[in-house]
């Protein structure tokens, strides 16, 4: 487990740069975190430091619960999801499953309301937020995310 204290926006910017180098297709990243504690900037982060061009638009997709990121510069197709809205209703029989360790990366913003279908092995990522602090603390499941996170 590594954490990170007191994080600005910029120290956030700057993990998820030094993260996207280790990063493949078929990884999967739970993020964890109240309203507002940095899981999206994070994502945002992510994605432009895996090549994404200025054209590609990174929101929380808590609306749509899934946004695709294809093209645009970037190395394989990263699905970022926002489970949110799917607390009363779980996320089984609705097709995620496929994309969860597909044919790229998965990010996940508040997979305790998709953990019906989450597999064993993951990055989590949790985002801690307060008024005097932001830290953010990453531990792996599994041997292929232990071994990113040494790496990392």
């Amino acid at each position: 487990m590594l954490t990170f204290e007191k994080q600005s926006l910029s120290d956030t910017t700057k993990l998820a740069q030094n993260l996207a180098a280790f990063l493949s297709i078929g990884d999967l990243l739970l993020l964890y975190g109240d309203l507002g504690s940095g899981k999206t900037a994070f994502t945002r982060s992510l994605v432009q430091a895996l090549g994404a061009d200025k054209n590609v638009i990174v929101n929380s997709p808590t609306f749509t619960i899934l946004q695709q990121y294809k093209g645009h510069g970037l190395v394989f197709p990263i699905y970022h999801f926002d489970a949110y809205r799917l607390e009363n209703i779980g996320a089984a029989d609705q097709g995620f499953e496929d994309y969860i360790n597909g044919d790229g990366l998965t990010i996940i913003e508040w997979p305790q309301f998709m953990a019906d279908i989450l597999p064993g092995e993951y990055l989590k990522i949790e985002f801690v937020y307060d008024k005097d602090k932001r830290d953010i603390t990453i531990s792996a499941s599994g041997d292929h995310y232990r071994k990113l996170l040494e790496q990392l």
